[in-house]
């Protein structure tokens, strides 16, 4: 019996045990099936907004796509814009047009813009090489902005866009270039679908009608692949881009007048001198440059506005105390060019005052001249003296002295703001000062004299003794002129003499110019009596006034001009002798006033087949442009919800 029994209570005893199993098994999986669902759920949530976020990237990437082709035919659009402004300023031999067709005039509103108008100024003298340039580029620019303009609004533009794959397609208007090739294209290759470019012009920089830029809206769209067919992700690329921007990498026309910034033809010098040149008293040059390949005296009174001043020889530049005689000042543009000693005398009461942009002087400067002399760039392979009251010189940027400078009897030397000064040695004596200014900085290889320095005024500069510094390199303009022949090729048959007018001399005359042009040849000499019956007979004139005209002299001999009041001259002087004197006779301070014009074209080649005399330099040519790969500037590229 107790056997039985605890087989009993063991049977029950498992049976209770095995129901309480099978409930807790059942609660087990109804919690994990739960959990399972809830699992996944998750994961499939996830995975549709992986899948949706990943439709979204890729939809973006898509776009990126497409503003990436549109940029490509942006930019060929642009190139076929800039070959139509190019054609419109250039001649098929790649020099400036002398029509003035008027479409420029049109959209910049100013005929000055217009090619034939910009070389006929630029002749005349009435603008300068700088302003040139930069009226080319406007109005190039203008014509590039219309033609693009016209192009995006869908007017029609002159410059259209080739598809390589389509040889005989070209599209003219931004509608025509997205329905039928973008749009077709993309979606072939992509899977995405191009929903359209939305343009929109931003206003000109002086309120024109011409768009220094656009903003466009690129919209793409992809079907979802998870949800429902009818569900699309979208996306819409803007982007910012500018016309012609200033950036490094975009900027395509940056127009040089020529590789450098010095002529190489006597036909762009107001007074050329083959060798010495003496001038007469208050001699005016206004513009152009002069050069004398020999020594260069100045004899009182300059009063130069001029782009370089070059002599082969020695420079002196004098004063006189005559009261009919002026001051000298004479300011350069450019560069003064010195091969041997440059020295200015001192004659009271008057003064002696110069300016450049650089002088470069290969033996010695000798300042005695009372005045101002000021420089942003100095260079000298010797010394530099100032000596004398109210000798003043400034340094504006750069001076580079190899030997001493040496400041005595009260001149002075100022050093502006950041200005940087290199010599040798340094004396200063007697009264005289070197001021350096804030930022100023002075080297000096041999550490001077107590005496000396007592004399530096620091007002915020630094000074260091020091050999170990490096003298700055000069820059290539002064290679370029030490070793140009600017006599290369000249001819030495006598200048020509004809049966008109005057027998000693013979001339050529443009009359399809306004003034009439004439060159006059003279190969002993020319005097102003004999080239006014010279010009008489040439142009059939009763009166000749030489101010009304413009007037190129070329002669082996010395010019004179014989009467006593100013004489005012428009062109240019070339000597092809050993030495050449302006002089005025009569009144020697009458003075002679002449205002650099370049000959034209006619006239240029008249002398070239008299002379040997190169034309000048092609200005603005096409070769002279520099080109880059873009000619946009992307201001903003990013994703926007519209």
């Amino acid at each position: 019996m107790p056997q039985k029994f605890i087989g009993l209570k063991e049977r029950l005893f498992v049976k209770k045990v095995n129901g309480s199993v099978l409930i807790v098994v059942i609660i087990i999986i109804a919690i994990l099936s739960t959990v399972l669902l809830g699992t996944m759920s998750a994961v499939l949530a996830s995975l549709n907004q992986s899948t949706s976020i990943y439709q979204k990237s890729a939809t973006g990437y898509g776009a990126e796509s497409a503003a990436e082709e549109f940029l490509y035919y942006f930019n060929q659009l642009l190139e076929a814009a800039k070959d139509i402004a190019y054609d419109y300023y250039y001649k098929a031999d790649g020099t400036l047009e002398n029509t003035s067709p008027g479409r420029v005039r049109l959209l910049l509103g100013d005929e000055s813009y217009e090619p034939g108008k910009i070389l006929d100024d630029l002749r005349h003298g009435r603008i300068t090489q700088d302003v040139a340039k930069d009226k080319v580029y406007k109005g190039m620019e203008a014509i590039i902005k219309d033609e693009v303009s016209r192009f995006m609004n869908d007017v029609g533009s002159d410059a259209s866009v080739k598809v390589e794959s389509l040889p005989l397609m070209e599209f003219k208007k931004i509608s025509d270039l997205v329905q039928l090739w973008i749009k077709p294209h993309y979606e072939g290759l992509t899977g995405y679908k191009f929903d359209g470019i939305t343009v929109n012009a931003w206003s000109g920089a002086t309120g024109s009608s011409l768009p220094d830029g656009y903003t466009i809206y690129i919209d793409v769209s992809k079907t979802r692949a998870v949800t429902s067919s009818d569900k699309e992700v979208k996306r819409t690329l803007r982007l910012d881009f500018k016309i012609l921007g200033n950036s490094g990498s975009s900027q395509n026309i940056i127009l040089n007048p020529s590789p450098t910034t010095v002529p190489s033809s006597p036909l762009d010098y107001a007074i050329f001198s083959k060798g010495a040149l003496n001038t007469n008293k208050n001699l005016t040059v206004e513009n152009g440059s002069v050069y004398s390949g020999g020594d260069l005296t100045i004899d009182g009174g300059a009063a130069f506005n001029i782009d370089n001043l070059i002599s082969k020889g020695e420079m002196v530049i004098n004063q006189d105390s005559d009261s009919r005689c002026r001051d000298n000042n004479i300011n350069v543009r450019n560069i003064i060019y010195v091969e041997k000693n440059l020295k200015t005398n001192r004659t009271y009461p008057r003064l002696t005052n110069i300016r450049a942009r650089i002088i470069y002087v290969v033996q010695d400067i000798q300042l005695y001249g009372a005045g101002n002399y000021e420089f942003n760039q100095l260079f000298t392979d010797n010394n530099v003296v100032l000596a004398g009251s109210g000798v003043n010189m400034v340094i504006s940027g750069l001076a580079s002295i190899t030997g001493r400078l040496e400041i005595t009897d009260g001149a002075t030397v100022t050093l502006q703001n950041n200005s940087v000064l290199y010599c040798n040695s340094l004396v200063v004596r007697n009264g005289s000062r070197l001021i350096l200014e804030n930022g100023a900085k002075l080297y000096i290889a041999t550490t001077p004299d107590a005496s000396t320095i007592i004399s530096i005024q620091n007002n915020g500069g630094t000074i260091l003794y020091s050999s170990s510094f490096s003298y700055p390199p000069t820059p290539a303009e002064i290679d370029e002129i030490r070793n140009r022949d600017y006599t290369s090729g000249l001819l030495t048959t006598p200048l020509p003499a004809d049966s008109v007018g005057s027998n000693q001399l013979g001339s050529t005359a443009d009359t399809s110019q306004t003034p009439p042009q004439i060159v006059i040849y003279g190969e002993s000499y020319i005097n102003d009596n004999e080239a006014r019956i010279e010009i008489s007979a040439r142009l059939g004139l009763p009166i000749v006034d030489f101010s009304t005209l413009q007037l190129h002299l070329i002669s082996r001999g010395n010019i004179t001009f014989v009467g006593g009041g100013l004489t005012i001259m428009n062109g240019s002087i070339i000597s092809l002798g050993s030495t050449f004197n302006i002089n005025t006779m009569g009144n020697p301070y009458a003075g002679l006033t002449l205002k650099y014009q370049m000959p034209s074209p006619p006239i240029q080649q008249d002398i070239e087949s008299n002379t040997g005399i190169q034309p000048s330099q092609a200005i603005f040519t096409q070769n002279d442009a520099i080109e880059r790969k873009t000619l946009y500037d992307i201001l903003r590229r990013n994703m926007v919800t519209r």
